[in-house]
């Protein structure tokens, strides 16, 4: 395979080449791999400051990418393990909880000084990161594979955008439950209609419904099923716009609403620092309006952690 260079991924990153956001975080460890394959460093902080500058790099250029951050912040941990552990310094130290111990922030100053030449921190380092990417090839299967211990015979569940993960989630669990799920047709996207029929076509029992139906049908819900783009530092989802709204009724009913996300998805950021895209996104470069018109993105939707009931993840 042909070396990644950070200029070729950030490109791909701006134009939108990746389909889903596993493909950036493979993509990203593979950036990660080739960096760690190169001739360029000597010492563990060497390498530390070539992964947090593709870190601050992608922060800087696309700040609402969080998935490449995601995955710079997890090679740079397993950077400083491994180089203790060669070192024999981590033997009796304490780690902290698990979302500071999978990941570190690349935009600190404070990384730790490594500045012993260890031959051997080289191929450490790549396994680990094989042992990551192995990781996310296997995190919707490992998800998937959750649905029939969360699901029962006979519910009503809600889901309301496409989500492959979701649809894998329910696709599995109706192997062996019956249950009925009522898809949000999300205007003015109507992504729901083709998740409406590939339920169908798994032979669930689906029905389509207006978003404004959400609200009075709640009562007999047995409980919510959606994905995320991002699991902010406290609990809180940044997923598709309409989610607010939507994990509003679930709250007012105690409706449990469970989000499925892999573990490449939480960050160290908070729903604050997230920046969301340019307008160009959705309105094409070139269009002119009047001065006084302010245009308003809605890209995402922000959940706060007391409307979120439980994360379903790979681990």
């Amino acid at each position: 395979m042909a070396q990644l260079s950070e200029r070729e991924f950030i490109d791909k990153l701006r134009f939108e080449k990746y389909d889903t956001e596993q493909a950036k975080a493979e993509e990203s460890l593979y950036l990660m791999e080739c960096i760690v394959g190169s001739v360029h460093w000597k010492t563990g902080s060497d390498l530390l400051n070539l992964l947090r500058n593709v870190g601050t790099s992608v922060q800087a250029k696309m700040p609402w990418e969080t998935t490449p951050c995601n995955m710079v912040q997890r090679v740079i941990k397993i950077v400083i393990d491994e180089y203790n552990t060669l070192r024999g310094e981590n033997q009796g130290v304490e780690y902290p909880s698990l979302s500071q111990s999978m990941l570190v922030d690349p935009a600190c100053g404070d990384l730790p000084k490594c500045t012993e030449v260890i031959p051997e921190l080289q191929d450490r380092v790549l396994e680990a990161i094989a042992e990551q990417k192995a990781e996310i090839e296997q995190s919707q299967e490992l998800i998937a594979a959750q649905g029939v211990s969360k699901i029962h015979n006979d519910e009503v569940i809600v889901m309301c955008a496409m989500c492959p993960l979701v649809l894998a989630f329910l696709t599995k669990a109706a192997t062996q439950r019956k249950f009925h799920v009522i898809v949000a047709e999300r205007a003015p996207k109507y992504d729901g209609h083709p998740v409406a029929k590939a339920l169908c076509t798994a032979g669930i029992e689906t029905t389509l419904i207006q978003d404004s139906a959400v609200f009075p049908i709640m009562s007999r819900v047995n409980k919510v099923i959606v994905g995320t783009e991002t699991v902010v530092t406290n609990g809180g989802i940044e997923t598709f716009v309409g989610a607010a709204s939507l994990a509003s009724p679930p709250k007012f009913y105690s409706v449990p609403l469970y989000v499925c996300t892999p573990t490449y998805k939480f960050s160290l950021m908070g729903c604050e620092e997230i920046s969301h895209q340019t307008t160009t996104s959705i309105i094409p470069e070139g269009t002119k309006f009047w001065p006084s018109v302010n245009t308003a993105l809605a890209q995402l939707d922000y959940v706060p952690p007391e409307n979120v009931t439980s994360l379903i993840t790979n681990k």
